[in-house]
């Protein structure tokens, strides 16, 4: 965990999550500058910033999984149920993303035993 932010109640998961990965990319910034003032060469931590985000079921949505793509960040959302099929119709990154998120989490190395 790198980075926690507090929202208003009225804001839903979606709308917020751009600024809690706002402030883990300062929170790693930070680290980084201070592991380059140290004089130890053992580097913890990631000098390409966030490049993976793990968020509960309430992130999730097409844009959001567009959003985080574009950003250049594998997410690893788990999909809630849904009923019926999905219509892609004119939305071909947004599918893109969400099937990629899809193999990730469903992927072996995504779970915890």
């Amino acid at each position: 965990m790198v980075a926690v932010t507090l929202q208003a109640a009225d804001k839903g998961d979606t709308t917020t999550l751009d600024e809690t990965l706002i402030e883990a990319g300062r929170a790693v910034a930070e680290l980084v500058v201070e592991q380059a003032k140290s004089p130890s060469c053992d580097i913890t931590v990631n000098i390409h910033g966030i490049e993976e985000l793990v968020a509960d079921k309430g992130y999730l949505s097409g844009a959001v999984l567009k959003r985080v793509k574009s950003y250049g960040v594998r997410s690893y959302i788990p999909e809630k149920r849904q009923k019926g099929k999905r219509r892609w119709q004119g939305k071909a990154e947004e599918q893109q993303a969400t099937y990629d998120n899809r193999r990730r989490v469903r992927a072996t190395t995504a779970r915890v035993c």
